[in-house]
């Protein structure tokens, strides 16, 4: 509200409108009539109750600026005056202001209504206004989530192979460490600790990095009145058992590649 008060039960009388405020509320002169004057609208007097704020519906956008959107005025009357005066008229636009537990059963009315009284009805609503930005992110989401299945690859990929040089390059050290009595079955072990104690130092840095990126900054970034933000951990969740299988099986098949050469040739690499 704007300027002036709102008596629902007044203005259901049919003698009082609402004028519809500028997009940017003016701190000395507002671009409408008055509250307490009166408008005629073809022919007849109308008495301004109050100034509301633009009621224009989230799809539509911001108003553009013009000439002739300059000169217009719009009003609030109620829908039984509105077809009283212009019976041969539809509503121009028809505002439903509802509490969030009813929003399925006015939902419902709407779909019933469109289906069996007036197919031409055009209706926005939370459900269609939901159904149509998704239809228009799906694509978006998409390429995301083919672009983090790529990301997530390479970062396996990457983990399996600094493992396999790790282990590669310590032929010798391992030969010499057997010469002097440790068992396949204790290197063998130790290799895959060493794999495991790396997969889950790379698993506790990715859920802190990804809890304080995602859950803190990208959820400052996206804060809106008209979306809603879902943090989940799930894609990570996901590739948590596929590196700990890798940090596992990835030593045990270097080793027994290792173990293909005698503890005498290992040491003779230089």
């Amino acid at each position: 509200m704007m300027a002036g008060s709102f008596d629902r039960q007044a203005f259901a009388a049919g003698d009082y409108i609402l004028a519809i405020g500028p997009a940017a509320e003016s701190t000395e002169v507002m671009p409408v009539p008055d509250v307490g004057s009166s408008v005629i609208i073809e022919g007849k007097s109308y008495q301004v109750m109050a100034v509301v704020e633009p009621v224009t519906s989230v799809e539509e956008g911001a108003p553009e600026m013009g000439f002739q959107d300059g000169m217009e005025m719009e009003f609030v009357i109620p829908s039984d005056t509105f077809q009283e005066q212009w019976p041969d008229n539809t509503l121009r636009k028809f505002f439903l202001n509802v509490k969030d537990s009813q929003v399925d059963q006015v939902q419902e009315m709407l779909d019933a209504y469109t289906e069996s009284v007036d197919t031409s009805l055009p209706v926005t609503s939370r459900k269609s206004m939901a159904e149509q930005y998704e239809a228009e992110t799906r694509s978006a989401a998409v390429m995301g989530n083919a672009i983090s299945v790529v990301i997530a690859l390479v970062g396996v990929l990457n983990f399996i192979n600094s493992m396999v040089t790790a282990i590669v390059s310590r032929k010798r050290e391992f030969a010499m460490i057997q010469s002097i009595g440790m068992t396949k079955k204790q290197l063998c072990r130790m290799l895959v600790y060493e794999g495991l104690f790396y997969a889950a130092l790379t698993l506790a840095v990715s859920y802190i990095v990804s809890a304080l990126a995602v859950g803190v900054v990208v959820r400052a970034m996206t804060a809106s009145e008209f979306s809603t933000f879902h943090f989940t951990l799930l894609p990570l969740g996901i590739c948590t058992p596929i590196l700990l299988v890798t940090a596992v099986l990835i030593p045990y098949l270097c080793f027994r590649n290792l173990e293909k050469q005698s503890v005498v040739e290992r040491l003779r690499i230089e």
